[in-house]
Formats: structure tokens, sequence, C-alpha cells
């Protein structure tokens, strides 16, 4: 295993010597495939970044998104708003990712932020499918995210739930499977729960009792007239395979499952991955992590740090506290379909907790290892997301025995 990154989650290298810099470009380069990014775009701005600088990142990315985003309003001025969803779903992208590495207590962020929502939501409105920006009722609170109708009467459909993982937002998960469902006549909801997002700046933080949110995130989807309640399923990747494991034994009305990985004991999987160099740190465990910046490679306690703000808290010994209680248990009263995927280039740590997941359904169940062959071997599959829709969907439509009319 790779020591000197946060997470392992790919074998395989694009651009960058640093590894945490590489998996994210490859992350920015995933949107090409429902149009979120272009590739001269994407490497013209990396040659721009000084491998493993953050700030460079920083730089480079929002000078892209600021192109692309003018580019963007100059259609749609001129009424050209095909070109306008395009050219904003673009600046969607490079916007999120400029704040990548970002602390989360500089002001940039929430800038940045509050810029990539704006180019989202112009470009969605501009043509189908659209997004129907929601708000769900929680803890006097709201989770924010999208419905995307997946036919235009409104009439019932199956309905994909899709729940991210701790670097998402509900805006981004649309590149992962918003319009690959629109268009085998899926419903999609797509959901920021607590700590996800633009959660943090209202409030909300991580939760290890994931089944409470996402109680809330089903009881709304049930309201709505077009969701068929017999074929309601949920899907979660990264941190969002823990959040859905966790949930199913609890929530009986989710009739089908997915998770990219499944996660069952978060504290294990985090002390697997952090890397040596962050452990040797004097006073890791107990001091604020203020004192990771002067590490020759910043990123992964900028990772932590934004971790320990999502969570609500403020040393890493805090945060480590909190994981322990991060468990699934009752796997064997999950009683829906559940599908299991992860891939090859993932850590060892990541495989043998899905597996044991897996081993321990008692339900109809498969388990999909995606290899580096398929182009698909990283973490979440991000390098052919293409191929990961193919095999959500079409393992949804054999449990549900679902064939959309009139495609």
């Amino acid at each position: 295993m790779n020591k000197e990154k946060l997470w392992q989650r790919s074998k395989q290298r694009i651009r960058f010597r640093n590894d945490d810099m590489d998996f994210y470009f490859a992350w920015i380069l995933a949107h090409q495939n429902e149009g979120g990014s272009a590739l001269g775009e994407c490497f013209y701005t990396a040659s721009q970044i000084k491998d493993g600088d953050p700030e460079s990142w920083y730089k480079a990315w929002s000078e892209m998104a600021r192109r692309v985003e003018s580019q963007a309003t100059q259609a749609l001025a001129r009424g050209h708003r095909v070109s306008a969803h395009e050219t904003y779903l673009r600046a969607f992208t490079y916007h999120q990712m400029a704040s990548i590495f970002i602390r989360p207590r500089d002001p940039r962020l929430r800038e940045i932020w509050q810029k990539a929502q704006w180019c989202f939501r112009q470009a969605t409105t501009q043509c189908k499918p659209s997004a129907e920006p929601i708000e769900i009722t929680f803890e006097g609170k709201f989770l924010p995210g999208y419905f995307l109708r997946g036919n235009d009467e409104s009439r019932k459909a199956p309905t994909l739930i899709m729940i991210g993982g701790g670097e998402t937002c509900a805006e981004e998960l649309y590149f992962w499977i918003g319009p690959a469902g629109i268009r085998r006549k899926y419903h999609i909801l797509l959901v920021d729960l607590p700590g996800q997002g633009r959660t943090p700046f209202d409030g909300l933080f991580f939760r290890t009792n994931t089944e409470v949110p996402i109680k809330a995130v089903v009881d709304y989807t049930l309201t709505r007239p077009e969701v068929d309640a017999e074929r309601l399923a949920l899907f979660g990747i990264s941190g969002g395979g823990y959040m859905v494991s966790r949930a199913l034994p609890f929530e009986k009305r989710i009739k089908a499952c997915i998770a990219s990985a499944p996660i069952i004991d978060i504290y294990q999987l985090v002390m697997a991955e952090i890397p040596s160099v962050l452990l040797k740190t004097p006073g890791f465990f107990r001091n604020t992590l203020t004192r990771l910046a002067g590490l020759r490679n910043p990123l992964p306690g900028i990772a932590l740090e934004k971790f320990c703000w999502q969570a609500g808290v403020s040393t890493i010994s805090e945060a480590l506290e909190m994981a322990r209680q991060a468990r699934v248990e009752r796997i064997e009263e999950i009683t829906c379909p559940v599908l299991c995927m992860v891939g090859e280039g993932e850590s060892e740590a990541q495989m043998m907790q899905a597996r044991e997941f897996y081993n321990a359904l008692r339900c109809p169940k498969a388990f999909r290892v995606f290899v580096a062959a398929d182009g698909a071997d990283a973490h979440c599959q991000i390098n052919n997301l293409g191929l990961m829709q193919q095999v959500v969907f079409d393992w949804l439509d054999e449990v549900f025995g679902y064939r959309a009319e009139n495609l």
C-alpha cells in the first residue's frame, strides 16, 4: 500500500506525480462523460499547475472556470441556450474542483461553492434534463438536492436516490448518474446528507447514524406522486457506501441498493489509510490540524482538516473518536437486493470491508470487481463512469423487472 497519499484510490497515473492531485484530475476528466469537462481545457489547465502545490491548483482551475463561465454568459445573451447549458456545466466543474485543496476556514471556499452552484443551476434551467432544486426538512434545517424526472408526464417510474461521499455535492452527482438515469426513464433524486456539499456552512455535520437523515430523504421521496414506491433504489459512493450500508437494516422501504464500495468500519478504514508521514507527526492525534500545514506534501493535511470541519470537530482525536462509532451492524437483517461494487485499484482495506459486507448479507446480492482491463479500477469507477452507469442500471432493470418504453 502506498502510504504517502491519504487514500489509495487508483493504481493508474494520468498527469501528476502527486497521487492525490492525479486522482482529482481523473475525477475532472470523468465529467466529460456527461459534458462536464473538455479534454483540451483540462490538459491546458493541468499544464499551469505546479505538481503538488494546492495554491497553483486553485489558481489554474479558477481561471479556467471564469473563462468558461464568461463564454456561457455570452452564449446565453445571444440566445444560444444549448451552448449555454453545455458551457455552464463545464464552468461548474472547474469552479467546484478549484475548491478541492482550499482549507475550510478560507473565505474563498464559500465563494467558490456559491459560484459553482450558480453555474450548475444556470446550466440545468436552459434545457432538459432540468434539475428541480429541492430542500428536505431535517432537524429544523434543510438537506439540499435536486429531482430529475425520467419522463415528461410525471407518471410513476422507478426512482434512484443517490448519496455521495465526503468530497461530493448534490450538484456534482449529476455527472455520475443524472442524465444516465433519465435516458433509461428513471427518476433521479440527488441529495446532500449532513456534512456534504453546503451543509457544513448551515451547521449540519457528518453523523454516524446515517439512517436518520436517510429516513427523512425517503419520507420526502415517497411524497412525490411520480415515484413508484415498489421500485425505489438507493445508491451510495465513497463515504456514501457507508451511509447507505448503515441505513439498510433500518429502512425497509428501499427495494434495492448499490454501494460503491460498502464500508462497515470507518475507524479501521481511516487508520489503515492515514499516511505514515502524518502518523509520525509529533502530537498528531492531540493537536489541531493547523499543525499539519508545514508538511512537504500539504494535501493529506488539508483533506483531514476538511474532514474535521465537515464533522464539526477541531482535532483529529475528536474525529477518530467519532469514527469509532461509525459501524455497520445487523447486516443479516438487510432484505432488499444489494449490489456491491469495488475497483481493484482501491486499497486492500477497502476491498476487505466490501467483501466482509457482501459475505454477511443474507438477501439477494451481487458483487462486481472492476479491473484495470475495464478501465474502471479506480475508486468509485471514476475512470469509467459510463461502464459504472451501465452496470448499475442494468442490474436495477433486472431487479425491478423494468424495461423503459420508447427510449
